[in-house]
């Protein structure tokens, strides 16, 4: 959607993409101002598809009314289009040449949880990307003893909250801060940022009382306009646009739900999009565009025919072909005779994905190019060399390519699969020559498994002898002594089996690590080790004791699954029965929570 200015400029709505971890409450915030009931029609409440809504001006200031009263902005967009996302997946396929098509992003965070792996993971993006953020810190209506002032804006609200509850809301404020100023960003709660472009604004709301809504949407539309007029500046030439997911509808056949982004596209235009096998040239059968506060996903009416669509909008288009198109690929107007030109600058923007090396490393295997740029980028900054990575199903190439740079290098023997799947000659395969497969739906937790793996297997390629072992132990945290909450978290634990010094990591009875031993203190003084027995105070960098730990937990120090094979089989008489059950114990941990075969 755009509008024309009086100096003949053409302004378009700016691009806004909300992000953040599963259940924090992303498409509940947007259903607040929609007035629909997208949420409720979701299995378990969680965004299962693609969507993008347009809130035009008129909607944006009736939700604002109240804080435009004391600060009267004279807004210039046309309105805002929102994409709401499952998770970061949509956000990593807006994207143009390296960088996105989003001018602007919401980053959800539930203020009581904090920051989980899908925020790191959506941080990470928003980096890569250079993309601008503010923070919606959402379910402030959980707060102990808040009282919820429905569609209040957060002043309003906040003022009236007793002391112990505007106190807990403060501290969560700061906790987020804080994690954001370790990723180096500064950051405060939005009023009482004084510079926009020094400072990431940090707005608190509430999906279920409306409370800081309207502050949310005016912070939005303000930034926008005040940061980003001359970016949102276009002509009316042929459109570009990202494709968001590729369907089909019954009566139109496979469709492409698009973001355009810039120009114009109309009905019977040729267009060009990237596809599995390169570029390909179609033509526009129809342009579907949903109605105002309607979502792409889920409409309550059908959508709308149009001749054509300026940017910004999120349309559907139906065309023959289109089930080659690949999400995430771009797609462009191409005019009469610049065809070739069109489908050449398309196809040289797809090679550059694709990797393919004689390198030892990695093979990677993602459903969509944008999410296959967003795994490359965050492998390369983790220094993690990658020997192929592409597109598509796990294929018996793969696999043998794979089982060749295991038997060079071992830590890199691995597939990564990102919403794909392995065909069955190549899960023979991977059987047959014992490869590693990591899956998960979480970027940030696929890459995360496959380092500390790729970690392990270094450190058992050095393995020598028991001394070069690292050895199980574990620890419960006495209750009444939390010294210090967080940063680090200081408590009193007393060691129930094996051995404890500083460096060792900690995990959780669920797998989940909580953090390595920085220092260990008996009866105030430094020790670098404390065994079965042992009362003593230990720092743990992390945690915040009362939500990832808390008094009473059990706690054990992990080890590489190498290192506890070893210790089962090789080294099992030279180990004490007591390092032999707990041993044991984290083998059921990891069975139940990494992956059955644990240890065989």
């Amino acid at each position: 959607m755009s509008i024309e200015l009086k100096d003949g400029k053409r302004i378009r709505s700016p691009i806004a993409v909300i992000l953040g971890h599963v259940d924090s409450g992303k498409t509940s915030l947007l259903d607040k101002v929609r007035g629909t009931a997208v949420q409720a029609r979701e299995a378990a409440g969680i965004t299962q598809h693609v969507g993008a809504s347009y809130f035009p001006m008129t909607t944006i200031k009736e939700v604002t009314q109240i804080l435009l009263k004391k600060t009267p902005i004279d807004f210039q967009i046309p309105g805002l289009l929102i994409v709401d996302t499952p998770g970061h997946a949509v956000f990593t396929n807006l994207r143009k040449r390296g960088s996105s098509v989003a001018d602007i992003a919401i980053l959800v965070v539930d203020c009581l949880k904090g920051f989980q792996a899908q925020t790191y993971e959506s941080m990470d993006i928003l980096r890569s990307r250079k993309v601008p953020f503010i923070v919606a810190a959402n379910k402030i209506d959980r707060i102990s003893a808040w009282k919820g002032i429905p569609n209040s804006i957060f002043i309003e609200s906040y003022e009236k909250q007793n002391p112990k509850a505007s106190a807990d809301l403060d501290n969560r404020i700061y906790e987020i801060m804080g994690e954001l100023a370790e990723m180096g960003f500064e950051s405060d709660r939005y009023d009482r940022v004084k510079d926009f472009r020094k400072k990431i604004a940090i707005v608190p709301t509430s999906a279920k009382t409306g409370e800081g809504i309207p502050d949310l949407f005016l912070v939005l539309a303000g930034l926008t306009q005040q940061f980003m007029m001359e970016k949102l500046e276009y002509s009316e030439g042929p459109a570009s646009g990202t494709v968001l997911e590729v369907k089909d509808v019954e009566g139109l056949g496979t469709t492409a739900d698009v973001i355009i982004y810039d120009g114009v596209i109309s009905k019977n235009d040729k267009i060009v999009v990237g596809g599995r096998e390169g570029a390909v040239l179609l033509k526009v059968r129809a342009l579907l565009e949903p109605k105002d506060l309607d979502e792409m996903r889920d409409p309550r009416d059908k959508f709308k025919n149009v001749d054509s669509a300026y940017a910004s909008a999120g349309i559907k288009i139906s065309s023959p072909g289109l089930e080659v198109a690949l999400a995430g690929a771009p797609l462009k107007v191409a005019l009469p005779g610049k065809e070739d030109e069109i489908l050449e600058e398309v196809n040289s923007e797809l090679e550059g994905f694709r990797i393919e090396t004689k390198d030892n490393g990695v093979i990677v295997k993602v459903d969509t190019l944008g999410s296959l740029e967003a795994i490359v980028d965050m492998l390369r900054e983790r220094n993690i060399p990658i020997q192929k990575a592409d597109v598509g199903d796990v294929t018996k190439i793969d696999a043998i390519d794979t089982a060749i740079v295991a038997d060079k290098a071992p830590e890199y023997g691995a597939i990564l699969c990102f919403n794909v799947s392995i065909l069955p000659d190549a899960q023979e395969e991977i059987e047959v020559s014992d490869l590693k497969v990591f899956e998960d739906r979480v970027i940030y937790n696929l890459i995360d498994d496959f380092e500390r793996w790729m970690i392990d297997q270094k450190e058992a390629i050095k393995v020598g002898s028991l001394k070069d072992i690292k050895m199980p132990a574990k620890i419960v945290l006495l209750p009444n002594h939390t010294f210090h909450a967080s940063k680090p978290a200081i408590v009193g634990v007393e060691v129930l089996g094996g051995k404890i010094s500083p460096g060792q990591m900690l995990i959780r009875e669920d797998n989940r690590r909580v953090g390595r031993i920085r220092q260990i203190q008996d009866s105030q003084e430094t020790v670098q080790v404390a065994g079965k027995g042992k009362q003593v105070a230990i720092s743990i960098r992390g945690p915040t004791v009362g939500r990832q730990i808390n008094e009473e937990d059990v706690l054990y120090v992990d080890i590489p699954e190498r290192h506890a094979v070893l210790l089962m089989r090789k080294y099992r008489d030279m180990i004490t029965n007591d390092d032999a059950t707990i041993l044991e114990e984290l083998a059921e941990i990891k069975k139940k929570h990494a992956h059955k075969f644990w240890g065989w």
